[in-house]
Order: C-alpha cells, then sequence, then structure tokens
C-alpha cells in the first residue's frame, strides 16, 4: 500500500479522517477531491507532491503521498523607487534608503530593473525555505474545508460543516505525528477498526504502523481489494448451489463503498416465492437489501442470494438467518400485492388516470394519454405500421401508463413498465402490445439501449415529444444543472431513437412541427425543443462516440433523416481526405463569405452571362443526385471548378443592384447544392 522506495529529499505522508457513515454515492468522490486538493494546496507552498493515492472506507478517508521535506527556492525581485529617485548627486536618496530597510540589503546591493520606458530599482531576495512540517497541517486542514459537498450538515456547537460528524484524524510524515485540526476534532496518533469486530481506538506509531492497525482492526482499505472478495467469494458461493451470479457493476460499486471487511453470505428463500415474478424478487434484493440474486445456468431465478456482512462478527449464522427473515417479509408482501393486481386487467386502472396528476402545468396521466392519442393520428401514416399494428397500438397508448395505479408498482417504483409488460402478457394481450408497454423507459439512462421493437420506439418518441414540448410551452425548461421535470433526458431519448433506427425516415424537424400543431404550441417552444433535443444528441455523441460536437452539429443540421448520420459521417469522414477536398471547401467558404445570410429567391432570375449558366447548371447537376453521396462528391467538384470561374471572371458585388441581385441569388442557391448532406458551414477548411 505505501512505498517506502522514495528519494532521499522526499517524505512519506499521510492523512486519515474518520467520520460516521458515508453514503457510497459520495464516497469516491470526496476521498479524490481531497486529495487533490491536498496536492493543490501543498503545490501552492512551493511542495513537491508525487505518487499521490487516495482511498476511503465508509467511515474513514484517507490520502497519502511522497512530500519533499521542504519548499523549492524562490528567488523574488523586489522593484523599489525610480533610478532618478534613488540617487542625487550618486548619493543614495532617502527613497532608496527606505526601500533597502523594509528589503533587508544595503544600498550596494540593489540592481536596475526597464519596465517600458521607466527604469527601477530592484533587489532580488531569496526567500526564506520552510520545512514541510511547518505547511503540511494547514495546508491539508485548508484541503478539507475545500471538499465539495454534495449536501453538508453543520455538526456540533461549531460552524463546521461536512456530510457527516467528522469522529478522529491523524497526521504524519514519516514517524513524526504531526498535530491537525479537522473541523473542530483534535488529532491524535490512532485510528480504529470495523464498527463490527474493533470499535475501539488503535494506536499508531508511525505510517508503517498504520497499517497494521488497520490489519489488526480488520479494515480493508483499498476499495479494488474489497471488490475483489466480494465477487470472488460471492461467486464461490454461488457456485456451491450450482448457480452463478450475473455481473452488476453498479451493485458491485455499492456493496464495496458499504464496507470497510466484506464477508459475504449465501442465504435461501421458499422457492414458492418464485411464483413471484423475477424482476419484483430482484428488485427486493437488489435496490432494497443490496443483495446478489443467483441464477441457474438456463437463466431463472434459484431460491438463493448472496449478501456481504461489514466485519466477520461472532455468528454468521445469526446474520445470515436475520437477513432471510427479512427478505421473507419484503417477498410475502410482494406475493400478495401480485396475487392481488392479477385480479384486475389493466384496463381497469386507465380511468383512474384521469384523476392522477402527472403535474400541475400538464394535467393527469389521462390528459397526457390522450394528446399521445392526437399526436399517433396526426403521424399515423408516417410510421412503417400495418392496419393491424396501428390497432395494436392504439391499444399500448390507453394501457401503457396503467400499471402505475397496480399494488406491485405503487410497492416497487422501479417496475414501472416492467410490470405493465408482465400484466399484458398474463392477460393475454398481443405480444407487440406487450413489448412496447415494457420498454417505454428505455433508454432510461445514457448508457441504456433504445426500445428494440418499432411500437416500442414510436411510443417513447410520441410520449416524450409530448413531454419535451409541453415543458418547453409551461416554462419548465432545464436551467444550467437543475432539470426537475427531466427534460434533458427525455430530449436525449427523442434524438437517440431519432439517430439510431430509422423509425421516422424524415427530416427531424418534420416530427417537431407537426407535434407542435397537435399539441398547439407555438413555434418558439417548437424550436427550443428541437434545439435541446440536437444539443443532447450532440453531447451525446462527443461523449459517448467521441464525435466532436461541431461535426455531429454539420451532420445533423441539414434537412434529412437523422439516421443517416452515420452514413453521412463516415463519407465526411473520406472525401476530407480526398486531394479534391481542399477546392471544394475552399470554394464553398468564398461563397458564404460574399453572399452572407442571402437566401435562394423563389422565382430565380435569367441569368445573362454563359459562365452564370455553367453554374446554374452545375447547381442543378449536384441537386438532380439524389440521395447518392458519391454522385454529389464528382457533381460538387465540377461546381467548384465552375464557383472558382465566376469569381475570376466577374465581380459577385457588383455596383449594379440587379446584377448584385442576380448573382447572390445564384450562389445562394449554389450553397444548397454544398450543403446537401451536411453544413459544411460547421467544418473546419
Amino acid at each position: 500500500m505505501i512505498d517506502y522506495d522514495i528519494s532521499p529529499d522526499m517524505r512519506q505522508v499521510l492523512v486519515e479522517v474518520g467520520v460516521e457513515e458515508i453514503p457510497s454515492q459520495y464516497l469516491r468522490d470526496l476521498v479524490t477531491n481531497f486529495g487533490n486538493l491536498i496536492v493543490e494546496e501543498l503545490e501552492a507552498q512551493r511542495i513537491v507532491v508525487r505518487n499521490v493515492k487516495a482511498l476511503a472506507t465508509p467511515r474513514r478517508l484517507v490520502v497519502m503521498a511522497q512530500a519533499r521535506k521542504e519548499q523549492d527556492p524562490l528567488r523574488e525581485r523586489i522593484r523599489g523607487p525610480l533610478l532618478a529617485s534613488a540617487y542625487k548627486d550618486n548619493m543614495p536618496t532617502p527613497a532608496l534608503l527606505g526601500f533597502c530597510r523594509r528589503v533587508g540589503v544595503s544600498p550596494g546591493e540593489v540592481e536596475t530593473m526597464t519596465e517600458g520606458d521607466k527604469v527601477y530599482v530592484c533587489v532580488d531576495i531569496d526567500q526564506p525555505i520552510r520545512p514541510l512540517e511547518d505547511l503540511l497541517a494547514p495546508a491539508v486542514e485548508k484541503a478539507f474545508s475545500r471538499i465539495p459537498l454534495p449536501r453538508s450538515m453543520r455538526w456540533g456547537s461549531d460552524d463546521y460543516r461536512f456530510i457527516r460528524p467528522v469522529r478522529w484524524c491523524s497526521l504524519w510524515i514519516d514517524d513524526t505525528f504531526v498535530p491537525v485540526t479537522i473541523a473542530g476534532v483534535i488529532g491524535e496518533p490512532k485510528t480504529y477498526g470495523n464498527r463490527t469486530d474493533h470499535p475501539g481506538a488503535l494506536a499508531i506509531h508511525s505510517i508503517a504502523s498504520y497499517e497494521q492497525a488497520l490489519a489488526r482492526g480488520l479494515v480493508m482499505l483499498d476499495a479494488d481489494r474489497r471488490k475483489q472478495v466480494i465477487e470472488n467469494e460471492a461467486n464461490d458461493l454461488a457456485d456451491s448451489v450450482r448457480g452463478h451470479i450475473d455481473r452488476d457493476e453498479d451493485l458491485l460499486e455499492e456493496v464495496t463503498e458499504l464496507v470497510e471487511w466484506p464477508t459475504p453470505f449465501l442465504g435461501h428463500f421458499d422457492e414458492a416465492f418464485l411464483e413471484v415474478p423475477a424482476p419484483i424478487v430482484v428488485t427486493s434484493m437488489r435496490v432494497h437489501q443490496r443483495y446478489f440474486p443467483v441464477w441457474s445456468e438456463q437463466g431463472t431465478l434459484l431460491p438463493y442470494f448472496v449478501g456481504v456482512r461489514n466485519g466477520i462478527g461472532n455468528d454468521l449464522d445469526s446474520v445470515r438467518h436475520g437477513n432471510e427473515k427479512v427478505l421473507r417479509a419484503r417477498l410475502s408482501d410482494a406475493l400478495y400485492f401480485y396475487r392481488a393486481d392479477l385480479h384486475h386487467p389493466l384496463s381497469e386502472h386507465r380511468p383512474q388516470l384521469d384523476r392522477v396528476i402527472f403535474h400541475a402545468k400538464l394535467g393527469t396521466y389521462g390528459d397526457k394519454i390522450q394528446r399521445v392519442h392526437a399526436l399517433f393520428e396526426a403521424t399515423r401514416d408516417r410510421w412503417p405500421l400495418n392496419n393491424t399494428q396501428q390497432e395494436h397500438f392504439k391499444t399500448v397508448i390507453e394501457l401503457y401508463k396503467a400499471d402505475l395505479l397496480t399494488q406491485v408498482v405503487q410497492e416497487f417504483p422501479e417496475l414501472q413498465g416492467i410490470m405493465g409488460e408482465i400484466y399484458a402478457r398474463h392477460e393475454g394481450l398481443a405480444d407487440d402490445v406487450a413489448t412496447a408497454i415494457g420498454e417505454q423507459y428505455h433508454p432510461g439512462f445514457q448508457g441504456d439501449h433504445i426500445p428494440q421493437s418499432p411500437m416500442g420506439q414510436i411510443l417513447v418518441l410520441l410520449d416524450r415529444l409530448d413531454t419535451v414540448l409541453e415543458g418547453a410551452a409551461h416554462g419548465l425548461k432545464p436551467t444550467g444543472s437543475e432539470d426537475p421535470f427531466g427534460l434533458r433526458r427525455a430530449a436525449l431519448a427523442i434524438g437517440r431513437i431519432l439517430a439510431e433506427s430509422a423509425i421516422w425516415q424524415y427530416p427531424a424537424y418534420e416530427l417537431f412541427a407537426l407535434a407542435g400543431q397537435v399539441l398547439a404550441v407555438d413555434k418558439t417552444a417548437v424550436d427550443e425543443s428541437y434545439d435541446l433535443v440536437m444539443a443532447r444528441l450532440e453531447h451525446y455523441l462527443d461523449e459517448v462516440h467521441h464525435i466532436p460536437e461541431q461535426r455531429a452539429h454539420a451532420i445533423l443540421s441539414v434537412s434529412l433523416p437523422w439516421y443517416t448520420y452515420q452514413a453521412r459521417l463516415d463519407f465526411l469522414t473520406k472525401i476530407i481526405h480526398d486531394p479534391n477536398w481542399e477546392t471544394v471547401a475552399l470554394a464553398f467558404k468564398r461563397i458564404d463569405r460574399v453572399i452572407k445570410d442571402a437566401h435562394v429567391p423563389e422565382m430565380m432570375p435569367e441569368w445573362e452571362l454563359p459562365i452564370e449558366q455553367t453554374v446554374w447548371e452545375a447547381t442543378q447537376n449536384v441537386l438532380n443526385h439524389g440521395g447518392s453521396m458519391d454522385e454529389w462528391w464528382i457533381a460538387i467538384q465540377a461546381l467548384s471548378n465552375a464557383v472558382d470561374a465566376l469569381f475570376n471572371a466577374v465581380l459577385i458585388n457588383d455596383p449594379d443592384p440587379a446584377v448584385r441581385m442576380r448573382r447572390a441569388s445564384l450562389l445562394a442557391y449554389a450553397r444548397e447544392a454544398y450543403n446537401r448532406f451536411f453544413d459544411l458551414r460547421q467544418i473546419s477548411v
């Protein structure tokens, strides 16, 4: 853990801050920021810091590092009075003498320096070099006070704030304890073991003895080690009952940050509870109890789970039985709720949705369902659904929110949509209806997949369109880091489905415009919603697929279906490396620079010069190549040659207004040909 092979001028540093249990989701960020801030504070004091390790358990934040034993030298030039004011008749003036007394030098030691057209006297002073021992504690104390907190509370009578109370702290340089006070707690040369096995204090005599004390107290400081122990032992326990544990990185990370000394154990529950659908059982275990479900090789749930105890304790069987009892109670409730729900078809819940508020400004869920129905009716001929599928989709819209009123979902809100699909299948509804209901919450987060079925994709599009457009129209737009209505997430879902599926085969803006008309939303809200969706998609493509936002915008801003973005991106990447790219790009740049915001007129004028006719015909040739990008590329090179010839032959901004307008109209038309597949204005030339 600690590297003792360091150079003679470096010292080993360790700080431990003991706290009440910190929520697992905040632990990594807190200790990482603590380490970074300590480095920042020490480097501001000219102390070199290397090999920083920020480690944490629920009850302690620990930073280890190597720091230079003293400050780096610093020679500082101090400016004095003007040279003309420093001497009179070659003798030091009171101004110079006063300066020399202030900096502690004699008049014979001063030099001169020039700033602009003025000359001053100056002196170079070597700043005192302070040892690490003098600087470390203030740096650590200040760094701790600067840790960004997701939430903070004031503990005790003083104004110290942290996410949890600080209980102890300790600061060391090699074998030397350094006095420190953090959040009002005075440091001592001691630590504590895990709460189960060794809650008392453990003396520390050096950094080396700190590791030994943690071992005696059964504290595993390295999160990666805790994680590996949990994963290995949990897999062994599952294997002992001929099962396996599906890798669940989020749960594994969470449990790792909940314990200081992990002790996995195998629990069992009554097979009768397997009557309950697996998602309910898994949610009871995973979300509510932080257990790992055990699966058979066939992918079915087995009546076992793996829990993780903090510490070893005296009686693991008692711990196991206690956890089994808790789970039994939860599953008993779940079984009761599930059986009760089976007596009521989803359609029975639909009328009650007219009384359940979706949002105070947007009405009830019943209102939302009616709006989604209206959106579908206005666009039904645009979707790849036959008559039977269209009727099925009407059923989807009518029932997709009905499971909100089932007892299972009210007890387990995480199962919205999932239970709707389960109940729909139990009722014998069509497979595509059940599947679409089950897909309504995808994508739920950045790494999630979009719905796989056509009906699921259409449902999510229409549902999120209603949310985003109505939200924009009623002033619910996200601001800064605040997005209480989840419009950014809804916008990304729209963008990803339009880009990752071919369900909507028209320009994206057409869908927003149609939806705006149906929902009676003004054009400002439509444009704001469209811009939000495009911005979220561009950010996603940059973050996940490493497509620069500017290039993504060049692709998406063209009036073509978004699902073609990848093909257009690949083609753009290819032609940028073509030897003729520079000629094409520069021709476009000349056009764009000269005509600026000129638009294509409704009626094109008559061309008077042969070169104008040549550009016109070359432009028509580009636009007549339809969807073939290869043919467009050949034709756009010919147009670029014609454009260059036009610029060389005539003055575009002719003194005659009629001539100037005619040529601007011609070039505006040509610019549209250049921007057939991507907006070249967004691409660096």
